[in-house]
């Protein structure tokens, strides 16, 4: 525990900034908006029309048409893995034709301020979210939340500088996950991470890693009792109830062991691969490989 102006704070809070330090932090980074003239400058410097990362807002029809079956594909793997008895009847869905693809296909204006500044703060959230660390000079980490917090912190940054309320946390939740396929941010990275180095800031990496919650438990003990267990109790039903539970206790403890099993692949077949963009742009400016890369 730590004392602060005579009030007692816990360990989780002494080891992070403040919300109003955060705040502070980013308008140190960017005084003059994620968007600003610096900004451009340093990944567009032949202007924003003329850089390969325009095609993050303006994809090609071909594009469009490689991520509507790429998006199909996975649709396909998902419904393979859960399957219902109403499954089994319904017909197989075609995959997407590009003539489909085509009539919805728009071609639509460039609008710079307005796409470097959402560009800038998707790659804002990989970098302080996804279960990645920003530090500061003290090692205190510089927590604008993990995926939803994050999305929204970064949403009224962007909102305060422009001065009107058009973006929320599902603008920038997930970072660039939607169009990272699209063209190569990395010149987006690097111009964060020579910012955070600036300000005498570290940044930790950590792999991604999906984790099993069970919320039965807590579904059973908000359940309202309107009468005592034993005024309709049955034994017949308490076995078959206790049956059911071990079923799913069972089925749950499998899913976790196969999700472990899963995310060791993933960490090997990372580990050979080459980093992840966010970690080669850290490389570019620090000088070498963050922590947490490879994994282990």
């Amino acid at each position: 525990m730590s004392v602060k102006f005579g009030t007692i704070m816990s360990s989780y809070e002494s080891d992070r900034y403040s919300q109003v330090e955060c705040v502070t932090e980013f308008l140190k980074l960017f005084p003059h908006g994620f968007a600003g003239r610096d900004v451009i400058a340093e990944i567009a410097p032949d202007g924003w029309d003329r850089t390969p990362m325009v095609a993050n807002f303006h994809p090609s029809l071909e594009q469009l048409f490689q991520e509507a079956i790429e998006s199909h594909k996975n649709l396909q793997e998902l419904r393979s893995h859960i399957k219902r008895k109403d499954d089994e009847m319904a017909p197989v869905e075609l995959p997407p034709t590009i003539e489909q693809v085509r009539e919805r296909f728009k071609e639509t204006p460039i609008d710079a301020p307005r796409e470097v500044a959402e560009l800038v703060g998707r790659c804002l959230w990989d970098v302080f979210s996804d279960n990645h660390e920003v530090l500061g000079p003290d090692r205190r980490a510089i927590d604008i939340g993990s995926f939803r917090g994050a999305g929204g912190f970064i949403a009224d940054e962007l909102n305060r500088q422009i001065g009107a309320t058009c973006y929320d946390y599902m603008s920038f939740n997930m970072g660039t996950s939607w169009i990272i396929c699209r063209a190569d941010v990395l010149l987006v990275y690097e111009m964060i991470f020579k910012r955070l180095k600036s300000r005498k800031l570290d940044w930790v990496y950590h792999f991604p890693r999906l984790n099993l919650i069970d919320l039965q438990p807590l579904r059973e003990s908000l359940k309202p009792e309107h009468e005592p267990e034993w005024a309709d109790y049955s034994p017949e039903s308490a076995l078959a109830r206790e049956r059911d539970e071990q079923d799913r206790r069972q089925q749950v403890s499998q899913m976790r062991e196969k999700m472990d099993e899963d995310h060791a692949r993933i960490v090997e077949e990372a580990r050979i691969g080459p980093p992840p963009r966010t970690a080669v742009a850290y490389q570019k400016v620090y000088g070498h490989l963050p922590q947490g890369w490879p994994p282990k």
